[in-house]
């Protein structure tokens, strides 16, 4: 298969994911309301508002963090396809969880499913990552031990994140709240800082150059 069309195909999975987390933003339709009532519906609606915003970031740097993966391979292979697949599987299903919390984040329950989710999906991110780096016939020839031993640091981050944040909610959802959300601060401000990105940027330009 063509990486270019491996890559089309992910990125309409992840627009279509992301789109479909507003659906869970419940607009209650009321007429001649007060401002005391408008304010309450506001209150309510802040737990599906909260969970949209942070399941948008996840998705965001998921995508990100994809496109990075990709970057390192100059071919794919039917292995990396179907790994690719079952990824997109779980990055697609973001919003039923997603949902599920905006109703009830206080329950354990609720918070494991989420965590379990995003821990799937960043285990399949870490596993296609080694397949890429390991396998001489995908990736490419220019990547070094270092930018080698950079993304993989770099990968296993979110894993232990959300192992951390799926047992912290049996005690506490805030505490669960905070591992994920160091998750994504990483992955946000740290992980676009350091040598494997800039390396990958570099592969990228050596690529294009190339062709």
């Amino acid at each position: 298969m063509n990486k270019n069309r491996l890559e089309a195909f992910s990125d309409g999975v992840f627009a279509i994911a992301i789109t479909l987390l507003v659906l869970n933003i419940k607009v209650p339709i009321k007429q001649d309301i007060n401002n005391s009532q408008l304010n309450q519906i506001l209150e309510n609606a802040t737990p599906q508002l909260l969970s949209f915003s942070f399941s948008f970031l996840v998705i965001g740097v998921f995508w990100v963090a994809h496109h990075r993966i990709f970057s390192f391979a100059k071919v794919v292979d039917t292995p990396l396809v179907w790994l690719n697949i079952i990824y997109l599987m779980f990055i697609a299903i973001i919003p039923f969880p997603a949902s599920i919390l905006a109703d009830n984040f206080f329950l354990p329950t609720t918070i494991l499913l989420y965590t379990g989710t995003l821990f799937l999906i960043s285990i399949l991110n870490f596993f296609m990552l080694k397949y890429i780096l390991n396998n001489e016939d995908v990736k490419h020839e220019s990547l070094t031990v270092e930018v080698y031993r950079s993304a993989i640091k770099t990968a296993i981050i979110g894993p232990i994140c959300y192992v951390f944040a799926a047992a912290a909610s049996f005690i506490n959802a805030y505490i669960s709240l905070a591992f994920m959300s160091c998750a994504l601060l990483f992955y946000i401000f740290i992980s676009g800082k350091n040598t494997m990105s800039k390396k990958l940027i570099d592969v990228a330009k050596e690529k294009v150059e190339s062709e």
